[in-house]
């Protein structure tokens, strides 16, 4: 019954090992950096058992069309959470590389406490996205968002630090009170926690007026929740002022990491526990007012914006709501798998691009503090590739070819669209548009304004992490059609 398959597991035991490696180092390695090179090594090595273990068809036999569950069906062995995994493992991987000057300058050196808690979060994060369970969904999303509270409030001297970790916490702990109640109605109504028999329980009681109102309910609860955590609007205020007081590292974890799990998630329980018409309907009608809001609100909002990482707070709140037009088409087209592949492109896609650009805010930050679009004068004059990265990165987030956001949002688009949702594809388009205005402001000052500030040294983890992000900003947007056949694959076998 249980069916253990620990080979399954090696990736999250290789994140274990290597927290518990490095509090070992800690303790006996005066040179603190050599904690990077162990986490960074100790990921590497658990992106590679993610390989092994998507490649071993004892474990994972796409040509089966079917998917292996463990564990007693908690967790479970598809293309979905092989990919989903590849990408937070990355996206650890790069935060790692783009912090290491940061925690030594502002941080006073708290390597171990720093690196402990990314590698928890990340561990959170992978069982999110691997889980069939809404136990343990809701078990590693608590673990991601405990882990996040901490992350925030690292800078413990800085009052907006302390604030920001506060409204994280605060809104945070409402918002999972929020999800767990949806996810008790959930169980309430069908009598199980496994998503699988979920769906068969929703199939058995969307006939029974009185049940179907119960659902209705657990769901709406349920969007609320995951509102929060992927920064949606309405539930959207703690972000600004988290993303400005967080430390500019753990501002970047915080617009792809937790946000790529949360979404992997919505997918999960949704479509597999309640991928049933007619409540598909209803819960893409409510995921389609949250992505129109949200990508009005955040990219009108982020106009007004002087300082760039509350800037990118609101950007981040609009590219919510661009995904969650995959989302919407998902439950749309339940069928098709064209939604869900979308929203895993744009995933990993968004993750290149901003992990891109809070690399050299990183750099920014640590070298004099310069966080306002002022700051960026003349950057080209001072740093060119880094002037030229953050331009690639932010025609990406505006949906310009050849690069991977531009290949993201056409395949959100056209699943829109065969999903008949035309009016919300417009609504991203519009909006694509609008971004344009605050993006070209940060441009404008790097390219054509004057600056009298000197030029800007060459930082190892810094520079490695924004070339890794140029690049694959460009291969991704360029060879998308690999990479969107495996995950329409992987969408196929979700359900």
């Amino acid at each position: 019954m249980v069916q253990p398959n620990y080979l399954y597991l090696l990736p999250e035991f290789t994140v274990v090992a290597v927290m518990l490696i490095v509090m070992c180092v800690d303790f006996y390695v005066k040179e603190k950096r050599w904690l990077v090179w162990s986490v960074v090594a100790g990921l590497f090595l658990a992106l590679v058992f993610t390989w092994y273990t998507a490649t071993d068809p004892n474990i994972y036999d796409p040509k089966a069309m079917r998917v292996n569950e463990y564990f007693g069906q908690m967790v479970v062995a598809d293309g979905f959470s092989f990919f989903m995994k590849a990408v937070i493992l990355g996206i650890a991987g790069l935060i790692t590389l783009l912090s290491m000057d940061y925690v030594e300058k502002f941080l006073k050196g708290m390597y171990l406490e720093f690196f402990e808690v990314l590698l928890a979060a990340t561990l959170g994060m992978m069982f999110m996205v691997t889980s069939r369970d809404m136990i343990t969904i809701y078990i590693g999303l608590e673990l991601t968002s405990i882990c996040s509270y901490v992350l925030a409030g690292l800078l413990r001297k800085d009052p907006k630090s302390n604030e920001a970790a506060l409204k994280y916490f605060l809104n945070g702990a409402l918002a999972s009170a929020v999800l767990l109640f949806g996810l008790s109605l959930i169980y309430g109504a069908t009598g199980t926690t496994y998503l699988p028999a979920i769906m068969k329980g929703v199939t058995e009681q969307v006939g029974n007026p009185g049940m179907l109102s119960l659902l209705v309910a657990g769901v709406i609860f349920l969007a609320g929740g995951f509102a929060f955590k992927i920064a949606a609007v309405p539930m959207h205020l703690w972000a600004p002022d988290a993303y400005e007081g967080a430390p500019t590292p753990v501002t970047g974890f915080f617009s792809v990491g937790p946000k790529g799990a949360a979404f992997a998630a919505i997918l999960r329980i949704f479509l597999v526990g309640l991928g049933v018409s007619p409540l598909a309907g209803k819960w893409s009608l409510i995921w389609a007012v949250l992505a129109t809001a949200s990508m009005f609100v955040g990219n009108i909002t982020a106009l007004m914006q002087t300082n760039i990482k509350r800037m990118m707070a609101y950007s981040s709140i609009a590219q919510a709501g661009y995904i969650l037009v995959g989302v919407v088409a998902a439950g749309g087209d339940l069928n098709s798998g064209k939604g869900v592949a979308g929203v895993l492109f744009y995933a990993m896609a968004y993750a290149l691009t901003n992990l891109g650009i809070f690399a050299v805010l990183t750099h920014m930050d640590q070298e004099g503090g310069w966080v306002t679009v002022e700051d960026f004068r003349g950057l080209f004059s001072r740093n060119p590739f880094y002037a030229v990265t953050l331009l690639i990165c932010f025609v990406s987030l505006i949906g310009i070819p050849p690069t991977a956001g531009f290949m993201g949002k056409f395949f959100l688009f056209r699943a829109a669209v065969d999903a008949g949702y035309l009016w919300l594809a417009l609504v991203m388009a519009v909006n694509s548009v609008i971004s344009v205005g605050y993006y070209y402001g940060v441009v404008k000052a790097m390219f054509l304004e004057p600056s009298d500030k000197q030029s800007l040294p060459v930082s190892g983890g810094v520079m490695t992490t924004v070339v890794l992000s140029f690049v694959g900003v460009l291969a991704a947007g360029i060879v998308a059609g690999p990479i969107i056949d495996y995950v329409e694959a992987a969408a196929r076998l979700l359900r």
